[in-house]
């Protein structure tokens, strides 16, 4: 459920896209020390634009440093330090992503599931260190996945049921330990930006789903028949008005003081993610001609 949130880097400046770049090493980084070395495999661009979200949210003062790693053990590039919002997202992110793997062993089967059994492993150290540091969080992102496994077992035939739901997991993990107007804005914009994945995930295995009959909400209401135009508009107008709310609420916090933070999390909000969506939509009128 992953890999959507992107940057349009054609479209950043040089600063800004060096600015994301030593996020996404300084989130990296921030795993290795909180959740353990090997959670780093499960690093993400959906995660670094949820710790620069959550820099916004906060005013958190960046600060950068040069480091070497795994990746890099000859040059050392230049990172974020670490600081409180980038600690909180490692342990956030590995609450989901342990979330993520459980309900795969769940669902999954063959060889899909043997992964799984063995990522549970791998990541055993992840799951543990972000569910001691954040219990609260983690109970309530294991209920609602365990809602949202229900709700694919009874196979409900809704797209904004699971959406929904998934929702408010990304609601709660943004506004998390936030209060007052800073709370409600983070509430609203997790709530339309984990609507937006959920969607667009179903929407991308549409074709792979209604092969292997795995619980899809599109496969469900359009009865297992190939998207028509009208259906790629009109979810796709459905995707983008879940971004213009998510904008939105965004308009709402200001100026933070940190242009260029404010500047790639707009550009993730108005050119990547339409970009995927775009792509998404290609792919499958790509495999419909065929």
């Amino acid at each position: 459920m992953f890999g959507y949130v992107l940057v349009e880097k054609q479209s950043l400046r040089i600063r800004e896209y060096d600015y994301y770049r030593a996020t996404y090493c300084g989130l990296c980084h921030a795993m290795g020390k909180c959740t353990g070395c090997l959670s780093r495999l499960t690093l993400s661009y959906d995660m670094t634009f949820f710790a620069l979200l959550r820099e916004c949210l906060t005013e958190t003062d960046i600060a950068f440093e040069k480091k070497r790693c795994i990746r890099h053990p000859l040059r050392a590039i230049e990172t974020v330090k670490l600081n409180p919002q980038l600690e909180y997202s490692a342990y956030a992110g590995g609450i989901l992503a342990t979330g993520k793997i459980l309900d795969n062993l769940n669902d999954e089967r063959g060889i899909k599931r043997a992964l799984a059994g063995i990522c549970k492993y791998l990541f055993a150290t992840m799951g543990k260190k972000s569910e001691q540091n954040l219990p609260e969080l983690a109970e309530f992102v294991n209920q609602k996945l365990q809602d949202l496994a229900n709700l694919e077992s009874n196979r409900v035939a809704s797209i904004d049921a699971p959406a929904d739901i998934f929702g408010e997991i990304m609601a709660r993990m943004l506004s998390f330990d936030l209060v007052g107007d800073k709370k409600i804005i983070a509430d609203a914009i997790g709530k339309r930006i984990g609507r937006w994945i959920y969607i667009v995930d179903a929407f991308d295995d549409y074709e792979k789903d209604r092969k292997n009959g795995s619980y899809n909400p599109f496969v469900l209401l359009y009865d297992k028949q190939d998207f028509t135009e009208d259906n790629l508009i009109s979810i796709s107008t459905m995707l983008e008005a879940e971004l213009s709310m998510a904008f939105s609420a965004l308009e709402l916090l200001g100026d933070d003081g940190d242009t260029n933070r404010i500047e790639i999390i707009k550009n993730i909000l108005c050119l990547g993610m339409p970009a995927s969506v775009a792509r998404v939509c290609g792919r499958i009128r790509g495999t419909e001609k065929k």
